[in-house]
């Protein structure tokens, strides 16, 4: 009866390495900071290994783990080192998962094998989507490229635009497509004169692509365009498609020569109110391909 009862308290007894308070078969507190009654918290288990006494599931700072392997803690190194081997995918076997350091030449990446060959694991990338108005007054000067600054930000999917200076910065290498449409408020507008949509790089002083959009009369002195008397207000739409590098910044500009000086965008600064006749005529919008 004595030799029963002594293999019965091995059979389920919890064994505790830096901590006399064990919470599973076997439980390593790291750090030494747990208390010696109750659950250690969050925090206390962060630095803590645990093999569960019921599932035999191993938790790394994780108390109470729900898979077979749980990392899942409050610590900020919650990450899986995995490294590279030579093995072939048929005998490591499916679901095997190694690193390899010698794909080249696009760099490591991680590879999953399905049995049979080991295969790249890909993640797609939050791609860019911009989608931008104008609400707030800008004049565009004469004959002087200016950025449109002040937008107002309808969607932005991987924060890469700053509305306040116009700027938008290529997350990643990729080809990007920019759409500007602009209008201005209505003036008498010479002939034989331009708007041009510039997509500039502040950082090199460069101008990317720049699209014109030229205004003047016919022989009767009308047009669709322009008239030597009338105010016309003067509009348009600009397309470009640019490879960019990751890092580099574009800014939309305009253009103008239509008068003997400034001319302003046509806005409203009310943009609860859709149906107001001077709403959504300056729109920016960029997506990556």
């Amino acid at each position: 009866m004595l030799l029963l009862n002594w293999y019965m308290s091995i059979t389920y007894a919890q064994n505790g390495i830096g901590t006399s308070n064990p919470q599973g078969a076997l439980h390593v507190d790291g750090a030494k900071d747990n208390a010696a009654t109750g659950t250690p918290t969050a925090v206390q288990a962060a630095n803590d290994v645990i093999v569960s006494k019921t599932t035999g599931f191993i938790g790394v700072g994780v108390i109470n783990p729900q898979v077979k392997l749980d990392m899942r803690s409050v610590s900020t190194e919650n990450a899986l080192g995995l490294g590279t081997t030579t093995m072939t995918a048929v005998a490591a076997g499916a679901g095997a998962v190694r690193y390899d350091v010698a794909n080249t030449p696009v760099g490591a990446k991680i590879e999953v094998s399905d049995g049979s060959v080991w295969s790249k694991a890909y993640v797609a990338p939050q791609k860019a989507v911009v989608v931008v108005r104008k609400i707030s007054s800008q004049s565009i000067p004469q004959s002087t490229a200016t950025t449109i600054v002040n937008w107002s930000v309808v969607r932005d999917m991987s924060s890469s635009f700053t509305a306040s200076t116009g700027e938008f910065t290529a997350p990643r290498d990729g080809t990007y497509t920019f759409l500007l449409t602009f209008n201005f408020n209505g003036a008498v507008i010479a002939d034989g004169t331009r708007v041009e949509s510039q997509f500039y790089n502040p950082v090199t002083s460069t101008v990317l692509a720049s699209v014109y959009k030229t205004f003047g009369q016919s022989m009767t002195g009308t047009s669709d365009d322009a008239g030597s008397t009338r105010s016309t207000q003067a509009g348009g739409s600009s397309t470009v498609t640019l490879t960019l590098t990751a890092g580099t910044k574009v800014v939309a500009r305009l253009y103008q020569n239509l008068i003997a000086g400034a001319v302003a965008l046509r806005v409203t600064t009310d943009a609860s109110d859709p149906t107001n006749p001077d709403d959504g005529f300056n729109n920016l919008t960029i997506i990556e391909h």
